[in-house]
């Protein structure tokens, strides 16, 4: 295990925040592309390129296997939402699949009542895992990764987190499946979708809830932005919805400025990330710090994808 320091950082060009309702995102500009070319999981799965299976015919709630048939390395992102076969899962971390390779893939299930075959193969969601599920894996790993014993979850938490989710939103489901409350409450996150979205020249973007700094994600290139944006936005539009139902409560709030996110770019690029193996290629890096905490996968010191959660 050695370690590294993500210096860029502190250099992104913050952009002009977009808002609705109590949601704020700023969106981040300037890191350098990574030299490597990659798919991205949902399009190679779209293409038959990649894939994904239970790891037997009794299947294995914490792991997956993925197929890569083509010649590129595959991008899965933490949060990564797979429907289908036995249950529902979400990837627990990011990570680059090498060309024509079958890996197994730790994951978390987010459908706690089915235990049964709804297909053989699973297929990209239209949406991704909620902010504060990823945010209490990438929590969790902190312990699991120090201790080597892989990117693991705590399925509990994961579902205790699923079912308040549910709860708060008004959305029971049948088989406790975190795919079924989107669907319900699709219509009440229109106002996010509709109000923000990112120009083609930006790679990645922040979040403020109620002016609270909630994680951003930051991408090596702005295809890769524009093309998961739809879902990394939904992901924590549905916590915005249910604090915004809250609001009669508390429905005061404090602004999200440039200066708070300012303070969390220097602190990332002034921490010392500990760099550990990843499932796949390239290395899995993770800081800890006062006001947040996240990962950074790399490919021979390039970054590919950043995530920070707030402490």
């Amino acid at each position: 295990m050695g370690s590294g320091k993500v210096a860029t950082v502190a250099e992104l060009t913050i952009g002009a925040p977009q808002s609705a309702l109590n949601l704020t995102m700023f969106p981040l500009s300037g890191n350098p592309a990574c030299s490597l070319d990659y798919l991205l999981v949902d399009e190679a799965l779209k293409i038959k390129k990649v894939v994904v299976e239970e790891v037997s015919e009794a299947g294995a709630v914490p792991e997956l296997r993925m197929t890569n048939f083509s010649s590129s390395h595959v991008l899965v992102i933490d949060g990564t939402e797979l429907v289908g076969a036995k249950q529902n899962r979400i990837v627990n971390a990011s990570f680059l699949i090498p060309p024509e390779s079958v890996t197994k893939i730790p994951v978390s299930c987010v459908e706690q009542g089915r235990w049964r075959y709804k297909g053989r193969q699973f297929e990209g969601s239209r949406y991704h895992s909620p902010h504060s599920v990823r945010r209490e894996i990438h929590d969790h790993q902190k312990i699991s990764l120090k201790a080597r014993l892989g990117h693991q979850s705590d399925q509990g938490k994961v579902w205790a987190r699923v079912a308040e989710i549910s709860n708060r939103m008004d959305a029971p489901t049948e088989t406790g499946a975190i795919n079924d409350v989107y669907e319900q409450r699709e219509s009440s996150l229109k106002d996010y979708a509709d109000k923000i979205h990112p120009k083609d020249t930006e790679t990645g973007g922040a979040f403020f809830i109620g002016g609270r700094f909630v994680g951003l994600d930051l991408f090596d290139r702005p295809a890769t932005f524009l093309y998961l944006f739809p879902k990394l936005l939904m992901a924590v539009a549905v916590e915005a919805a249910m604090e915004e139902r809250n609001r009669a409560r508390s429905p005061k709030f404090a602004a999200a400025t440039k200066a708070k996110l300012s303070s969390v770019l220097k602190e990332i690029s002034a921490s010392l990330f500990e760099k550990y193996e990843p499932v796949g290629v390239g290395e899995d890096w993770r800081y800890d710090g006062k006001l947040s905490f996240g990962k950074a996968l790399h490919f021979r010191e390039e970054l590919v994808h950043l995530s920070a959660f707030r402490k």
